[in-house]
């Protein structure tokens, strides 16, 4: 009975959503079309002197993976002014970045939106660039009324409001990595393949912060053990992670729990119950776990954002994965790690359509096997 209702509650959020859009683009679908130049250089061919970047969906990873878009166009075009729209977790990411010119926080409510944009049309950016795969109506709304010349979307061909669209299965495949969707939107803007690097950037400004925390272990070798995921469903429980924290005993390596919030008390008594277990009593921010993860070895974490923070900083791992690619099959393919050596392992699926996975489902004997390779850098 429950999955009944949550089956019938679903049906008529789609339906709901459905209707909201359609509405939201008959209102906001509204541009001048730019007469763009069209050449072997998007940027110099249509005068381009500063690029507004949409990242306002708060994901921490994809803003790293978005980094090196950031990083490719000033080593080209070093004048060019680089703004962003973010929110959340993901400005701590790029607060230090000296790639970016400007970052204006997006906050969801309505009239701050209507602000947000008309402090952005001000500027008269030349040339916007919107990454969402679905256009939510107050995303719309921003992207009229920040008024650039020229709007860059993806798959939106057939919208009044962008002026150039990057097309899926054409300029990119949706099964290939994320990168290749990015390097998509730089061809489109003149770069050339063959001079991209499509290595992540993270700036982190305090790296002493955690120099006591670190005298104190004693141990060789760091291993970031990371619990959390997006939902309790994709973050490790703790019979998990004493697994993981039994098998690394007597092997040199210091275990390193991170966390986020209140969760400190979550696990400190692991802390107290094996003795190269530790926990700095202070993680404040995403970029103090990666302060962390910098000054480790290896990592182990179910969770994306680690993943990609851990790619950025070149760092050795094993990632648990939801099986089969996870909702739409390409998880597993669009957000592999991105380090020299990583180890994607997979839980096992959900049992009920309207089931929940469950990331603790993974075979411990494959993790133990994957470890020892991590750690002994064996391929």
């Amino acid at each position: 009975m429950k999955n009944f209702f949550k089956r019938i509650n679903r049906i008529f959020q789609d339906y709901m959503r459905e209707k909201r859009l359609k509405i939201g683009k008959a209102i906001w679908d509204k541009k001048e079309k730019t007469n763009i130049v069209k050449g072997d250089n998007f940027i110099k061919d249509n005068n381009i002197k500063s690029i507004l970047f949409l990242r306002y969906d708060g994901k921490i990873g994809d803003m790293i993976v978005n980094s090196l878009i950031f990083r490719e166009i000033k080593k080209v075009y070093p004048d060019i002014k680089i703004g962003l729209v973010a929110r959340g977790a993901a400005i701590d990411i790029v607060k230090d970045n000296p790639n970016i010119d400007k970052i204006y926080e997006y906050q969801k409510d309505r009239k701050k939106i209507k602000d947000l944009a008309l402090k952005i049309k001000e500027v008269k950016y030349d040339l916007l660039i919107d990454f969402s795969e679905m256009l939510r109506v107050n995303q719309m709304m921003l992207i009229n009324l920040c008024g650039a010349r020229i709007n860059i979307g993806l798959d939106r061909k057939d919208w009044k409001l962008f002026d150039l669209s990057i097309e899926s299965d054409k300029d990119f495949k949706w099964t290939e990595h994320i990168t290749n969707r990015y390097l998509a939107y730089l061809i489109k803007l003149g770069l050339k393949k063959e001079n991209i690097n499509i290595s992540y950037d993270i700036y982190l400004k305090d790296e002493k912060k955690y120099e006591a925390f670190f005298n104190e272990i004693k141990e060789n070798k760091k291993l970031i053990l990371n619990p959390y995921g997006a939902s309790k469903h994709k973050s490790f429980n703790i019979k998990t992670l004493e697994n993981i924290i039994n098998y690394l005993k007597d092997r040199d390596i210091a275990v390193i729990l991170v966390y986020f919030g209140d969760k400190y008390k979550e696990l400190e008594f692991l802390e107290k119950k094996y003795k190269y277990v530790y926990m700095p009593q202070k993680i404040e921010s995403i970029l103090d776990t990666a302060i962390l993860i910098k000054k480790s070895d290896y990592v182990i974490t179910p969770d994306t954002s680690i993943v990609h923070i851990a790619s950025a900083l070149n760092k050795k791992m094993i990632t648990v994965y939801p099986p089969k690619g996870g909702k739409y099959g390409v998880d597993h393919l669009v957000w592999a790690p991105n380090s020299d050596y990583t180890r994607v392992i997979f839980c096992k699926d959900k049992s009920g359509s309207y089931d929940e996975i469950d990331i603790n489902t993974f075979d411990l004997k494959e993790m133990k096997e994957e470890i020892l390779k991590l750690i002994n850098n064996s391929v």
